[in-house]
């Protein structure tokens, strides 16, 4: 594929962003957008230059010269739009969270398969250099085994109960929104499957979505506790404690700068890669997959998606663990 042509179904301000980290990646363009409001759909397209709208998916996933798509709906849509997309014969990479259920995304990634496409969930930040130079570390065995981990991140949002973040009828809560952030790249740094899961959350008073939730998660030889909360502005940050020594990330979405540290707990190396965007190197990875004729990435796997839906089940609906 010389060329590969994106269609975006949603018009919010994700998609603006994938918009513009498209236009630097070679060998991808955005052909149409679509939006279930034709007004959102024309002001979208003129305000980031897309050559065509559409006020209807469908009609949007019936050009034969579409090859992919980017849904950047809200989460509760994911899954629906997903199937959508795959019937129509298109590649699709979704915003996280991907789906909300194991069930969901075993059901999609199954789909997937059987129509030979390509699926992904936009886990951008697992992209990005620093993540790939932290995973480079802990591959190469510099801090030993990994024994722990943790992390925090989060904010006060807006507290409109009818919004996006606090809505329960839109997926709304703190573990769809930014859980998923702190859940999924310590889990590809760590890179074994979490086996157990223990949480608890607190409910919106408003609305009873999670509004702030802790958990521990195990893997075969990793403790990993996580905290994540859209009612509190949290220092954001993670680490990975290994027998030989740790890495820290100043951050957890937006990283740009690791640094290893050595048994002594002597800064040994840092690594900075600064960026504008973000998405490009998520795209870039998209392309490699479809050029390769892969249906899945070996970065954000399929596995490692439904570990992290396995996760809302066993915290915000008390199932345990397959």
């Amino acid at each position: 594929m010389s060329l590969c042509r994106f269609g975006i179904i949603g018009a919010g301000n994700i998609a603006a962003r994938f918009c513009d980290a498209v236009k630097n990646v070679e060998g991808a363009e955005v052909a149409a957008v679509a939006s279930t409001s034709a007004a959102r759909a024309s002001d979208f397209a003129a305000r980031c230059h897309v050559p065509a709208f559409y006020a209807s998916y469908e009609a949007m996933l019936q050009r034969a010269d579409i090859d992919a798509v980017y849904i950047a709906t809200t989460h509760n849509f994911h899954k629906e739009n997903i199937l959508l997309a795959l019937s129509h014969g298109k590649h699709v990479l979704c915003e996280k969270p991907m789906v909300l259920t194991r069930a969901d995304a075993e059901e999609v990634f199954r789909e997937a398969a059987a129509r030979g496409l390509f699926l992904m969930e936009a886990m951008w930040s697992c992209f990005l250099p620093a993540y790939q130079k932290a995973k480079e570390w802990v591959e190469s065995g510099r801090i030993g085994t990994v024994h722990s981990a943790m992390g925090a991140l989060g904010f006060h949002c807006d507290q409109n109960p009818e919004g996006r973040l606090l809505n329960p009828a839109l997926a709304g809560g703190g573990m769809y929104d930014i859980g998923v952030y702190a859940i999924e790249p310590l889990r590809y740094l760590i890179g074994e499957p979490i086996v157990e899961v223990h949480g608890v959350w607190r409910p919106h008073p408003v609305t009873g979505v999670d509004e702030r939730a802790a958990l521990l998660l195990r893997t075969a030889s990793c403790d990993i506790s996580l905290q994540c909360s859209i009612s509190a502005n949290v220092r954001e940050f993670s680490v990975l404690n290994g027998s030989d020594g740790y890495v820290e990330c100043p951050c957890i979405i937006s990283l740009q700068t690791v640094r290893l540290y050595d048994k002594h707990r002597c800064l040994a190396e840092e690594f900075h890669a600064p960026w504008e965007n973000g998405f490009e190197f998520q795209i870039e990875h998209v392309l490699q997959c479809l050029a390769a004729g892969k249906l899945t990435s070996d970065v954000v796997t399929p596995q490692i998606t439904m570990e992290s839906a396995a996760v809302y089940d066993a915290v915000l609906r008390g199932q345990s663990m397959r």
